[in-house]
């Protein structure tokens, strides 16, 4: 008798099991369909709230700058975006302790802000809130659902909310998943279908071949296939699935990767990853199914999980576009500078150069060290509305020539501002435009003193100051690289930072054997 309970029991949770992986394709199958972003929000939002058995889903984002959290999704509203107060509500809660929010009854909860309801006209009740975290786990929103309807949210629910918000981390507003998130996304698909092994190729059609950029269990190997050989070629091409129930029976299946590694490939499922537009970007392939052989339901499901990979290295690919294309416009700009005076061409690369190395060296993060470096490219992007004759001068200036010079840090500043930074290099202008600040106060425009001047800009200005005395000049020859040093050291703790100056001397000591090399 108790073994039949048991055994019921098991029917009942597989049952379970079994439904809730046919509403997880379902909802694969939903969003395969469509590959748009910004339609596709809304449809991943209401699944996962079916899912839930949710009445309403919201996606807040975090607006840092305003300390605000707004509505990018938000089920069952109507009314325009919504912005909130970091420190308000439930919402505001979640982002704030970084931790899932689980309520059963939201007026009972001291943290609870009825606006919304009083707006609306709704009535909260269960609340589950759930944070959602960039590439380096710093918070960018979160993720809400109201009134189960079956009761309350439990940890199930939980443990399924923070699996969908890791996949909204994936594909978030101000970072680009990389090759870490796109194996664990790799290893669940191969989990899903209950698979020994996966991998992902990238295609390369210049060359005609796929490369591995990921092999479960072969890490570290680098196959790479001529497209017109194999299953995985034959799906880069041809953009269609494939399934092989026996690989070794199958013409179509190559060998030589089973034969370098050793293992037997028994059977196989293979699919495109393709772009919004349809091109092919490589394919993904999981061998093996532990249980038989792979299924036409197992290519549907394969398909409907694809689409996720597929949008998220489109973004990777789309970002590093953009991100190649910033810094060709950077490098335009400072070239544009250098063109004022062939002789000084090069000075903002060497200052951005210097600048990077000093920062390396003091242990500056990845993104300071790139504020920094466009910062210390345009810092003197000012000077292109300097007057020539005055730029180019041999020997002294005169009074009103200096007043004049000293412009071209207000003009970095004025013509910066006016330029539209990402979040991350708000700072840009301010600090392009204080390289000639000194901490005793002698320096221009604004004769700002130490405790005024930001640390990055101290970088700057001696990046500035020592690639102006090693190179050559209309007003003196240049220096060698004692001198120079000992210029910086008569005026360190006055004019310039020690702590910049030394990390200075560590970096060039560092560069000189490769430079020689």
């Amino acid at each position: 008798m108790k073994e039949l309970l048991l055994l019921q029991s098991r029917i009942q949770e597989l049952t379970a099991e079994n439904e809730q992986l046919k509403q997880i394709l379902a909802m694969g199958n939903t969003l395969c369909m469509e590959r748009n972003m910004e339609k596709m929000l809304p449809l991943m939002m209401k699944e996962i709230s079916s899912l839930l058995d949710a009445d309403r889903s919201t996606l807040f984002l975090m607006d840092w700058e305003r300390r605000q959290l707004w509505t990018k999704f938000a089920e069952g509203m109507d009314s325009d975006r919504i912005h909130i107060e970091l420190k308000m509500g439930l919402v505001g809660l979640c982002v704030l302790t970084k931790k899932i929010v689980n309520v059963a009854y939201a007026y009972n909860s001291p943290y609870f802000n009825a606006e919304i309801d009083e707006q609306t006209g709704f009535r909260t009740e269960s609340v589950l809130c759930a944070p959602i975290f960039d590439q380096k786990q710093e918070i960018i929103g979160t993720l809400e659902f109201i009134n189960k309807r079956s009761g309350v949210f439990t940890r199930e629910d939980e443990e399924k909310v923070t699996r969908f918000a890791d996949g909204i981390s994936a594909y978030n507003y101000s970072q680009i998943p990389d090759m870490k998130r796109i194996k664990v996304e790799i290893r669940a698909f191969r989990d899903e279908l209950k698979c020994e092994r996966c991998a992902l190729f990238f295609l390369n059609r210049e060359n005609g071949e796929i490369r591995s950029a990921f092999a479960d269990a072969i890490e570290g190997w680098d196959i790479l296939l001529n497209l017109n050989l194999g299953i995985a070629g034959l799906v880069a091409l041809t953009a269609e699935g494939i399934i092989i129930p026996d690989a070794y029976e199958d013409s179509r299946f190559n060998r030589s990767v089973d034969e370098q590694t050793g293992y037997r490939t028994r059977c196989l499922l293979c699919v495109p990853l393709k772009t919004l537009s349809g091109e092919i970007l490589g394919v993904i392939e999981v061998m093996n199914k532990k249980n038989g052989v792979f299924t036409t339901a197992d290519m549907d499901h394969l398909k409907s999980l694809s689409s996720y990979l597929s949008m998220f290295l489109e973004n990777a690919i789309l970002f590093n576009e953009q991100t190649r294309q910033f810094q060709s416009v950077l490098e335009v700009l400072a070239a544009s500078i250098d063109a004022k005076d062939s002789l000084t061409a090069g000075h903002s690369s060497r200052v951005a150069q210097y600048t990077v190395g000093i920062a390396s060296e003091l242990g500056f993060n990845e993104d300071d060290i790139d504020t920094l470096n466009v910062a210390a490219l345009l810092h003197d992007y000012g000077k292109l509305g300097t007057d020539d004759q005055i730029l180019k001068k041999q020997g002294r200036l005169t009074p009103e020539e200096y007043e004049h010079i000293k412009q071209h840090v207000v003009n970095t500043r004025n013509i910066l501002n006016k330029m539209t930074f990402s979040r991350k290099f708000k700072t840009v202008p301010l600090l392009a435009s204080m390289h000639h600040e000194r901490l005793d106060g002698s320096g221009y425009t604004e004769g700002l003193t130490s405790a005024d001047i930001p640390f990055m800009a101290r970088i700057i200005a001696v990046a500035d100051v020592f690639e102006s005395l090693t190179t050559n000049r209309h007003y003196h020859n240049p220096l060698s690289i004692e001198e120079a040093f000992h210029i910086l050291d008569q005026d360190t703790g006055t004019k310039y930072d020690g702590n910049v100056v030394c990390a200075l001397k560590s970096y060039y000591k560092e560069i000189i054997p490769k430079s020689v090399s």
